[in-house]
């Protein structure tokens, strides 16, 4: 009952959590220390950001004790003499501090602050060009040399709703789902019923984790599907590809993870081990699928062990479908690799699962048989 609520439980949580998923209105300490018109302006268009709730503090002391008791995420402040150095010519600089423990918040920040003062540089200097007498048109050309145009595939709000619901919500699913399939099969060992599960499945090892596993993981199909519904319909991020081929991709991960426990209650010599090991390969899933950190950024080991990591292929299957539009050749790569961590542990560990338990089925037998002659001899 756990691994079914839980799973849902933060699912819901996280998506909770992310809200509208934009970064608006944060508060900013603002200090103007120049007071002039022109120190005004750049005031005015730090207001007029999306991102930022400017609050004015009179001195930087006083914007820097609001920062260290977290009323405040930065400081933007307009130094003394600001006007005077920027039309002498020598240019001046405003000051951005963050707080950059918040991480997240203090990037949204940085790039809009970045880019607002990036603007109004190129704007002082088609003023300065059209007070020399260029022209308009040739005012033009010197702030517009280079220019560049950036287009965010599948998210051009940079709405974290996106950006981690896509990675972190179908990574906590599937987390869940592993531990569900790892404790559905060990459940017949630690209750000592090993023997009565055989003999349901006539003996056949194979239809006795198909039919422990599959309830399970049917129902989880339906919890990936909601997971669709919520993202790609309530959410609005509907995918440039195959919302079908998305669909097959998810079902595939969640069958790698159900072999890859079959492996590990297989090679576990206890069912508290086997729990133990399923934590340890199912903790580092989500930070080794590349979504925060790319892949070719890591080291090389670690690279080869997040290529035997299911959430990592399905990742990349959800992006190549929800935001580039792939067709189904290519998806090539993840189809073959997902296959095969469904096939190799599957195939390695039912094998060595049935040879575990049919040993320890015989352990179950005399003690079963010492219970049935004690009945007997107080029956007589």
């Amino acid at each position: 009952m756990v691994c079914f609520v839980f799973p849902l439980l933060w699912m819901l949580v996280v998506w909770g959590l992310l809200g509208r998923g934009i970064i608006e209105q944060v508060p900013v300490a603002l200090v103007d220390n120049d007071n002039t018109s022109l120190s005004r302006q750049v005031s005015m268009a730090i207001s007029s950001l999306r991102t930022i709730k400017p609050v004015s503090f009179n001195t930087q002391e006083e914007a820097l004790t609001e920062l260290r008791k977290g009323d405040v995420y930065g400081i933007i402040s307009i130094p003394f003499g600001y006007t005077k150095e920027t039309l002498s010519g020598r240019g001046s600089s405003v000051s951005v501090y963050l707080d950059e423990n918040r991480y997240a918040v203090a990037g949204g920040l940085q790039g809009d602050i970045t880019a607002l003062v990036s603007a109004l540089s190129t704007q002082k200097i088609a003023q300065s060009s059209l007070a020399t007498g260029i022209g308009p048109a040739g005012a033009k050309r010197v702030t517009e040399v280079i220019h560049s145009d950036m287009y965010a595939l599948g998210n051009m709000a940079m709405n974290f709703n996106a950006f981690l619901g896509s990675n972190l919500i179908p990574g906590l699913l599937m987390l869940g789902a592993i531990f569900c399939f790892t404790t559905s099969i060990i459940r017949e060992d630690y209750r000592n019923q090993i023997k009565d599960w055989f003999d349901t499945a006539e003996n056949s090892i194979t239809a006795a984790v198909i039919g422990k596993l599959f309830p399970h993981f049917l129902l989880y199909s339906l919890i990936f599907v909601w997971y669709l519904a919520l993202f790609a319909g309530q959410g609005g991020w509907a995918p440039s590809g195959s919302l079908f081929v998305w669909f097959v991709t998810g079902i595939m991960c969640l069958a790698a993870f159900a072999a890859a426990s079959i492996l590990i209650c297989s090679i576990a010599p206890t069912w508290r081990f086997a729990l133990v090991v399923t934590s340890g390969y199912a903790a580092p899933s989500l930070p080794f699928t590349g979504f925060s950190i790319p892949l070719d950024s890591m080291g090389q080991y670690v690279q080869i062990f997040a290529k035997f990591l299911p959430l990592t292929w399905y990742i990349e299957g959800q992006s190549l479908q929800w935001v580039m539009g792939a067709n189904v050749r290519d998806m090539g790569e993840v189809f073959i690799c997902l296959g095969l961590l469904i096939i190799v542990p599957a195939a390695i560990g039912l094998p060595l699962l049935k040879k575990k338990y049919n040993k320890k089925e015989l352990g179950e037998k005399s003690p079963t048989s010492l219970i049935q002659i004690a009945r007997k001899v107080r029956k007589l």
